[in-house]
């Protein structure tokens, strides 16, 4: 139960409470009572729903800024450039320092004896260079990653804003069309009564207001089917509303230069993986070279010793010490020689991706070019040729079949055509601006 009608049934039970002093003057009726109650659950209700935000109206450019703040792909692109920026500290791990410690008959009878020993190796210097240069390549990486999702998002609010407009704007013709056609159908009915239409007249104006309804109907679940995406492409909870402009007079325009194509950041992120797997090759090629390892002993002779002619008895207290210093080199070359193959057939594969997203980022543009031009010329020819007479072409028709000059059947089919057209010219300019916005992406606009 809500609030405001809690708080109004409490007052209804209170209230005779209240109506009950002083009974000997003037006691309120019940019928009195039940109109005060309801006099105050409409007040409240009306403050509640006084308080119901309205819904935030947004311009295009405030949705790409609030997405590209709060969208999850972007934070996930953006987690992985600081990843692998802390990746990067990690080349100049080395190996951790070992300590040993041994007691025991080791250099004489006398188990007295101990020795430690600490040894540390150390990768070749060039194992260290090149996983420098493979980290500073995989950041570079993840950041064309981070502009490739960037435009990626950017393109999908676009193209849900657009999408949207042309909702709006379809929405708004169907609800016209509602009223010219309810408008005929009462005429009809009129007619009718009077015995100058037929019952199969009044009968198909009634149907056709009837699906014109269930198109508006349709209508408005594609108005928010498109707000749902848009709002979900922003990382919004809250209602929205766009800034409502004249859809059939601001269609987008694009410049064409297929030159650009090469600046799109996913084909530069795939060109920078080519250079990803090569700096792994590198590595691996580094990883056969020898590695150094250096130490540092002190150890106990235990026992009797002649020193220079003279005799000691050596205790743990006497010690001996000295420096390691060795190299380390691959016995068998065989697995490392794998790696490298391997890390070879993977710059092959990075080429390969590379060379066939190109080939379809030109395909795809070259496909928008023509669909672009297509519907440009359309929308010249339904502005040039036919707008113009679309009014008068039903206002005519309308005249004609009141008049009796034409009959229903001519004049549905006019009417039906004239609103056809509307229509069509709404979803030329929708798709004129899908290809605009779709060049616009490939060309990293």
């Amino acid at each position: 139960m809500d609030s405001f009608l809690i708080i109004g049934l409490g007052l209804f039970l209170s209230f005779p409470k209240l109506v009950s002093i002083n009974t000997d003057q003037h006691i309120l009726s019940i019928k009195g009572a039940k109109t005060l109650f309801l006099l105050a659950c409409l007040l409240l209700a009306n403050t509640k729903f006084a308080q119901t935000p309205k819904p935030k109206i947004f311009n295009l450019q405030e949705c790409i800024d609030h997405a590209l703040k709060n969208n999850e792909n972007i934070k996930t692109a953006n987690y992985n450039i600081d990843y692998q920026r802390q990746f990067k500290k990690a080349g100049t791990e080395i190996p951790k320092t070992s300590v040993v410690f041994t007691q025991g008959q080791f250099n004489s009878i006398y188990k007295y004896d101990n020795n430690i020993t600490f040894s540390q190796a150390i990768p070749n210097p060039k194992v260290f260079t090149s996983h420098n240069a493979l980290a500073k390549a995989q950041i570079k990486s993840s950041e064309y990653n981070f502009e490739a999702t960037k435009a990626e998002l950017i393109y999908q609010i676009k193209v849900s804003y657009y999408s949207l407009l042309y909702s709006n704007a379809v929405n708004k013709v169907l609800i016209q069309e509602d009223s010219i056609y309810e408008a005929f159908a009462a005429a009809v009915s009129i007619k009718h009564r009077a015995g100058e239409a037929t019952l199969l007249e009044k009968t198909t104006a009634e149907t056709q207001v009837m699906e014109i309804k269930n198109e508006v109907t349709e209508s408005e679940e594609d108005v928010n089917n498109f707000q749902i995406e848009l709002q979900t492409l922003m990382h919004i909870h809250s209602d929205i509303r766009i800034v409502n402009t004249n859809f059939e007079n601001n269609y987008l325009s694009a410049t064409l230069n297929g030159d650009s194509i090469y600046e799109h950041p996913s084909l530069k992120y795939f060109q920078q993986q080519i250079r990803v797997h090569d700096k792994i090759k590198t590595l691996e090629v580094a990883k056969i070279l020898p590695d150094f390892s250096f130490g540092y002993f002190n150890q106990s002779i235990y026992g009797p010793a002649n020193i220079f002619g003279e005799d000691y008895f050596l205790t743990t207290k006497n010690r001996l010490q000295g420096f390691l210093v060795g190299m380390a080199v691959p016995l068998w070359f065989y697995p490392q020689k794998s790696k490298i193959k391997a890390a070879e057939i993977n710059t092959k594969l990075a080429e390969s991706d590379f060379n066939y997203h190109t080939s379809m980022l030109k395909g795809q543009y070259n496909q928008a070019v023509t669909m672009y031009l297509k519907y440009r010329n359309s929308i010249n020819y339904y502005r040039t040729n036919v707008l113009a007479n679309l009014d008068l072409i039903v206002e005519q028709a309308i005249k004609s079949y009141n008049s009796k000059e034409i009959s229903y059947l001519d004049y549905l089919q006019v009417v039906s055509r004239a609103l056809t057209i509307q229509r069509n010219y709404l979803n030329v300019i929708h798709q004129n601006n899908l290809y605009v916005l779709k060049i616009e992406y490939l060309l990293s606009k």
